[in-house]
């Protein structure tokens, strides 16, 4: 049985094992600008989500909640609480059970791939998905999977948070993006 499944809200967290790592480091500095271009489309996307993130990742940064502070810690650049690179792999369908219903991932597709999909069977979407494309998906709510592609090599970076890491920080559920939370952005 995973440790994890004992962890209670009043326990520390732990930085993955994957960011204890002189390769960690070097792969947080060379992708911080990225994760701030990413930053500005969630803030645009979802403003609530990027502020749940942004006080979430603040609070690791300088508070005592982390069991064990590590360096990497301080390079974080991004407001989600978790990435995941997927190369060359095929991404079978699947929901996304560590999140919350309102939390979107933010999917970036990079390579030199052809003719690729994002496939939505619940909405019954199949979007294209080369290089370049950046899409928001309510990872929870809706099975998502990217079968197979075209020639060339492809990259995924998978942006994501998880519900029991701003529960364990006392974060609240950002809310659905609506109509009204964009009024504020354009002049009227």
């Amino acid at each position: 049985m995973n440790n994890a499944s004992f962890q209670r809200l009043k326990d520390k967290l732990y930085v993955s094992s994957d960011l204890r790592s002189d390769e960690a480091a070097q792969f947080l500095a060379t992708t911080s600008q990225f994760h701030l271009v990413c930053n500005a489309i969630t803030s645009i996307i979802s403003p609530t989500l990027y502020s749940a993130g942004l006080s979430a990742i603040g609070q690791i940064q300088r508070g005592s909640v982390l069991a064990v502070h590590h360096p990497c810690v301080d390079r974080w650049t991004s407001v989600w609480t978790g990435i995941s690179i997927i190369v060359n792999r095929a991404t079978p369908m699947h929901r996304d059970w560590g999140a919350a219903p309102p939390f979107y991932d933010l999917l970036v597709s990079g390579g030199t791939h052809a003719d690729c999909r994002l496939n939505l069977p619940d909405i019954g979407a199949r979007l294209w998905y080369l290089p370049g494309t950046a899409v928001a998906v309510s990872g929870r709510v809706l099975r998502h999977e990217v079968p197979d592609w075209l020639e060339g090599e492809r990259i995924c970076c998978a942006h994501f948070i998880k519900d029991a890491v701003h529960d364990r920080l006392g974060e609240a559920r950002p809310v659905w993006p609506c109509l009204t939370d964009y009024f504020t952005l354009i002049d009227t």
